[in-house]
């Protein structure tokens, strides 16, 4: 199977890309890009054509499609850049579910009860979604990027939510979380999704998120209490214990906590 080809950042000749990457590799250092060969690209890969990978403990290695063209790599690189600028710069962490430790039996019952839930799909998309409402803006206000390859993602995302049947819990509540962030980002989510077909755990998430995320914008960065507290008390109004979370990285330390 041949390797991931790494990118040079200025071979895509973008000052502001090149600019953006400074950034970031100046908080967590080593920052790799690379290639996605096409032999490894999958359903998810296209519709999601970038992710960042090795979060945590490792370097971060940002991957994208290599069917992308110039401008839309530079685009998916920049929102990876931005999503571990929000990490490490201001302290907005990724959040994982707590591994019970010890013998509390009933903890370890219900950890590996609730294993068929899509808990990557919740937690990640709640994460991504309080990050998009921010870096959005912060990349054309900032940097003059544009996020079109975002749009046709979470539009492509927003689509697959009428067709999707999953029915566990983790799964509808992340789709209330994807509409939340089409209706900020793009607008009227019920040109896509027919409400009236929604469940009550949708629209649980959905006002939810209103609720705790609205407010998040280019200007109105939260602190990484603010923020923890925030995406806590939405998982606690789903009906999950604040305590069975943990963010990453943990190492990360928002100097406004303290003003």
């Amino acid at each position: 199977m041949p390797c991931e080809r790494v990118v040079d950042i200025h071979s895509l000749d973008s000052d502001a890309l090149t600019k953006l990457y400074d950034e970031a590799n100046s908080l967590i250092s080593g920052i790799r890009i690379e290639i996605l060969p096409a032999n490894r690209a999958d359903s998810a890969r296209d519709r999601h054509p970038a992710a960042t990978v090795g979060l945590p403990p490792e370097t971060p290695t940002i991957q994208f499609s290599v069917s992308l063209d110039r401008i839309s790599r530079i685009e998916a690189i920049a929102h990876e850049l931005a999503h571990l600028l929000l990490m490490y710069r201001y302290g907005l962490g990724i959040i994982g579910r707590k591994v019970p430790r010890g013998r509390c039996n009933e903890d370890v019952f219900h950890y590996f009860m609730s294993m068929p839930g899509d808990w990557v799909f919740l937690l990640g998309q709640i994460a991504n979604t309080a990050h998009h409402l921010i870096l959005i803006d912060h990349l054309r206000n900032e940097y003059g990027i544009e996020s079109h390859l975002h749009y046709r993602v979470l539009q492509h995302d927003t689509r697959s939510i009428a067709n999707d049947n999953n029915k566990d819990k983790e799964s509808v509540y992340a789709k209330g979380v994807i509409a939340f962030e089409y209706e900020r980002l793009i607008g009227q989510f019920e040109r896509t999704i027919r409400p009236s077909s929604q469940t009550g755990p949708f629209w649980t998430a959905y006002h939810a998120a209103q609720e705790y995320f609205g407010r998040y914008s280019h200007q109105s960065i939260p602190t990484s209490s603010a923020y923890e507290a925030n995406i806590l008390s939405f998982l606690e109004i789903l009906g999950y214990a604040r305590e069975n979370f943990i963010f990453f990285p943990e190492k990360v330390c928002d100097s406004r906590d303290s003003e």
